[in-house]
């Protein structure tokens, strides 16, 4: 039997959570949260997923007037939160949440700016809805996991963020909220996390179904259709209730740099610093061992045939830092992958599993790198830790290097810039079409054609 009084409480922080309520420090994560998402999924809207999900989503919910960002065409809210929550996870460099294994911003953000679009809302009602679908979408993930046992990911507990989300923009009355989160909790889609990393897809960790499914949510408590008990509101999981507006688990993510499953980046890291501080080359290499936590191992470790193979690999990432200097948006998706020389270096490397750092997973994901010469030379690294894993470390200016970087591969220059300079910028009372108007153009745009994706 759910508590009523942790209802209300719920119910009154999705209401009263505002641009105008929440604290400096909550205000100034959102916007750096927004920040990130929406450079991620500029960039993410070229990938063969993302062009895949729009044609589906034009094809299947053709009526509406809702942006897909990957191509600019307009269908309903439902078909473009799909379309979009794609291009949010396409390339794999979103934020996450360690505790969770998860990805709980592109989980929702598909689904919250299409929304923010059809509601007309102002960019400070964008802002506060992103903070509810973090503090709910978290909280949620910590009761299913627990109440059913097993690994559910990210699409999972990201279809209640959803719902919150739009709810909220939407602005639907108590009632109706409570019916779209209850109708969110009872449908929402069972994704098995392992089998995102033992049999790469573009289903990946179901993000763009949560964000389809949560907006349904909505829309089906918009039409009458009730929904009671979520899971969230048992008497085992009140306690996360009683936090809201007092604890933020928002300032818990993590920002990640490079386009892979978070559990490869630590030995990228480890292995590039090797390189760098002995002046070491690929073309030096002979062998490289990894030693890292067990779970890195049930990744993918064959030489990648398309983008999905190559971001959940634990093997082609490290490769590809060691070829091309970094594991990014083109690395990932592009026919780098098939470069010559990637499949020689992927015979070069092996993975080992160390006991030690499972003590502390998933809170770290620790690595180190041993490097041997073809002289015969010996280099081991330190243990590492993925870069941004206490996001407050992460400045805007770091983001802003990251998302110039991976949009002007695609955009020209003055847009990016103008996009960014309006995400950062913009204030919270004006209208969330001054910072989209930006994000739809570099978007869609894609001035080098001849960059083959997989």
């Amino acid at each position: 039997m759910n508590d009523r009084n942790a209802l209300n409480k719920m119910l009154d922080f999705i209401e009263n959570t505002t641009w105008e309520t929440m604290s400096p420090e909550v205000r100034a994560q959102a916007r750096k949260c927004f920040y990130d998402l929406a450079g991620v999924i500029t960039t993410g809207a070229k990938n063969n997923s993302a062009k895949r999900a729009a044609a589906y989503a034009k094809e299947n919910f053709a009526a509406g007037g809702v942006t897909i960002l990957s191509t600019g065409e307009k269908v309903n809210l439902i078909g473009a939160a799909l379309a979009n929550g794609m291009s949010a996870n396409a390339l794999d460099m979103d934020d996450g949440y360690s505790l969770l294994r998860g990805h709980p911003g592109c989980g929702f953000f598909g689904a919250l700016v299409s929304a923010a679009e059809y509601a007309d809302a102002t960019y400070g009602e964008v802002l506060a809805a992103l903070v509810v679908a973090y503090e709910i979408g978290i909280r949620e993930g910590y009761a299913i996991r627990d109440f059913y046992g097993w690994d559910h990911s990210t699409g999972s507990y990201s279809t209640v963020a959803t719902a919150a989300a739009v709810g909220k923009l939407l602005h639907l009355d108590r009632a109706q909220m409570e019916s779209a989160f209850s109708t969110a909790d009872f449908i929402l889609p069972v994704v098995p996390a392992k089998r995102s990393t033992y049999y790469p897809s573009m289903n990946k960790d179901g993000v763009y179904w949560g964000n389809h499914v949560g907006v349904q949510a909505v829309m089906l408590a918009k039409a009458g259709i009730t929904g009671r008990n979520p899971v969230i509101l048992d008497e085992k999981y009140i306690p996360y209730i009683e936090t809201l507006g007092e604890k933020y688990y928002m300032f818990d993510l993590y920002i990640k740099f490079l386009s892979c499953c978070r559990w490869a980046h630590s030995p990228i890291y480890a292995t590039l610093s090797v390189m760098q501080e002995n002046g070491i080359s690929a073309d030096d290499i002979a062998k490289i061992d990894i030693y890292s936590f067990g779970n890195a191992g049930t990744l993918y470790r064959e030489a990648p045939k398309n983008e999905d193979e190559a971001m959940y690999n634990i093997i082609y990432p490290i490769a590809a830092a060691v070829i091309f200097g970094i594991c990014g948006p083109l690395e990932s998706s592009t026919t780098r992958m098939l470069d010559p020389r990637v499949a020689p270096m992927i015979e070069k490397i092996e993975f080992h599993h160390e006991p030690e750092y499972d003590k502390v997973f998933p809170a770290q994901r620790l690595s180190r790198s041993e490097v041997t010469t073809k002289d015969g030379r010996r280099f081991v690294s330190k243990a590492f830790e993925p870069r941004g894993d206490h996001n407050a470390d992460v400045t805007i200016d770091d983001l802003t290097e990251k998302l110039r970087w991976m949009n002007t591969i695609y955009a020209d220059e003055a847009s990016v810039d103008a996009f960014l300079s309006a995400a950062r910028d913009t204030k919270a009372e004006e209208p969330f079409e001054t910072v989209y108007g930006h994000m739809k153009k570099v978007a869609k745009m894609n001035i080098h054609p001849e960059i083959k994706f997989i």
